[in-house]
């Protein structure tokens, strides 16, 4: 019995630490990202998603946030929808884009959907706002 209390402790730990291992190397910080937004929705969640961009093109992404599983699941999906795509495709990635990937989620978490399109177009606006001239 305490055997089987052990090792039940000892793969739930294995586990955990495959988890921690996979997602944070899996989805490194980007030290300067040239677009980021990070965005509260009324439901008390904050999304994060980071852009690196070369030649308009999406070369890396990093997401985050403090919500459920669901948030996490969007705008994890948000993010890697625009890896590897020009601004121009990323601009066009919306909730259905993000749902088709997700797949069905509960009626209650949809607005997880759409603080993930909002969060991923803020970041690309940002990063629009840096390369644009300003006009005085």
């Amino acid at each position: 019995m305490v055997l089987n209390l052990v090792i039940a402790c000892a793969l739930i730990f294995a586990v955990g630490a495959i988890w921690f291992l996979l997602h944070y190397y899996g989805n490194p910080v980007i030290e300067n990202p040239q677009g980021v937004a990070k965005v509260a929705g009324n439901c008390g969640d904050t999304m994060e998603i980071g852009l690196q961009i070369e030649d308009n093109i999406v070369a890396s992404t990093h997401s985050w946030t403090d919500g459920c599983a669901y948030s996490k699941l969007c705008v994890e999906a948000a993010a890697m929808l625009a890896r590897d795509k020009h601004i121009a495709e990323v601009k066009k990635i919306n909730m259905v884009s993000i749902m088709e990937l997700v797949g069905q989620l509960p009626e209650s978490h949809l607005h997880c959907v759409q603080l993930a399109e909002i969060t991923l177009q803020k970041s690309i606006e940002d990063y629009i706002s840096k390369v644009t001239p300003r006009t005085t």
